[in-house]
């Protein structure tokens, strides 16, 4: 998929939306201010709203419930933390969230990290006769991500739709962006089983940046690629859960690498090969609510294929959440 067909994509998808509302915003034969009449089929549609609405707060706290807002409204959290990379050391950001939902099966959502210390490897040189150069930078922005969710109850599975698109607003020279718009679809299935959800992704894309925005990997893959993952989560005592997950990124053709190590292991350069870019290995994460609008999340990946650790912690703070609903 080339850059424009990304762009019509997106625009095919942001219509259907846009479709949905319209049509749910028609269907509503009074206004916000009478009061309806409760009836056994709304009845149940009442108590489903006020069902997602009474949790806005506890969802909130994830950093991953910002990609399904409550149910209607807008909500506004900033994510600030630290992670260590073995090849790149120590890197700190400061991400803020937006996300909207416009019914209840569809929500938006954008987010931009500011690189507040972050160790590059960068081409300061040519490209016919690169220079690297390794040192610490301090406020430079990443790619802005924009992704478009769609929710469905389907028989014994959820499923969740995502489109991403990465708009290059990151710093290419030091690999802390692609240099150009990307894209990534994702499908999301899961299972609650008691304490357990397993849960799959399958997707693809031109970029592995768009697959887990948590993680601050030392490069970015621009080419065609496949990603997989499975795993599940875990509900524990005080609201906290722990979430595990196997991943496999493959890429489908030669791909560029963009790199931010400093011990070199992959530098800005296509690949005469698909072997540098791929990457698989697994993911554990713990979240801990502290309170209704305060989250701290640790996480620890482990790349089997580049043999790198990447460990680190944040702290999520919910700043706006939808109002909750009123009973009729």
């Amino acid at each position: 998929m080339h850059t424009d067909q990304a762009l019509i994509f997106f625009a095919l998808l942001f219509a259907i939306v846009s479709r949905a509302t319209a049509a749910q915003g028609q269907s509503s034969s009074a206004p916000l201010t009478n009061v309806p009449l409760r009836t056994a089929a709304n009845e149940s549609d009442v108590l489903s709203e006020l069902a997602g609405t009474s949790e806005i707060s506890a969802e909130a706290d994830s950093l991953s419930a910002l990609s399904t807002p409550p149910p209607r409204g807008i909500t506004v959290s900033f994510n600030t933390g630290s992670q260590h990379d073995s090849s790149n050391g120590w890197t700190t950001l400061l991400t803020p969230y937006v996300a909207y939902r416009f019914n209840p099966h569809f929500s938006v959502d954008s987010s931009v990290p500011l690189y507040l210390g972050i160790n590059v490897d960068a081409n300061v040189g040519t490209k016919s006769k690169p220079v690297y150069a390794y040192a610490s930078k301090n406020g430079t922005f990443g790619d802005t991500s924009i992704s478009l969710h769609g929710d469905w109850s389907i028989p014994f599975v959820s499923y969740t739709a995502t489109g991403s698109m990465g708009v290059p607003s990151g710093n290419s020279k030091f690999g802390l962006g692609a240099g150009q718009l990307t894209y990534s679809v994702n499908n999301h299935f899961e299972r609650e089983l008691g304490r357990f959800t397993p849960d799959l992704e399958l997707g693809f894309g031109d970029t592995s940046q768009l697959v887990n925005l948590t993680l601050v990997k030392s490069y970015i893959t621009v080419g065609p690629m496949a990603h997989f993952q499975v795993g599940t989560s875990i509900d524990l005592p005080l609201r906290m859960s722990l979430d595990a997950e196997a991943f496999e990124e493959l890429p489908l053709d030669n791909n560029l690498v963009y790199s931010t190590t400093g011990s070199g292991k992959k530098k800005v350069t296509t690949s005469a090969n698909i072997d540098p870019a791929e990457d698989n290995g697994f993911i554990v994460s713990l979240e801990v609510p502290i309170t209704h609008t305060f989250t701290i999340s640790s996480y620890y990946n482990r790349s089997l294929r580049d043999h790198d650790d990447l460990a680190g912690f944040s702290f999520n703070f919910l700043l706006t959440a939808p109002s909750k609903a009123k009973m009729p």
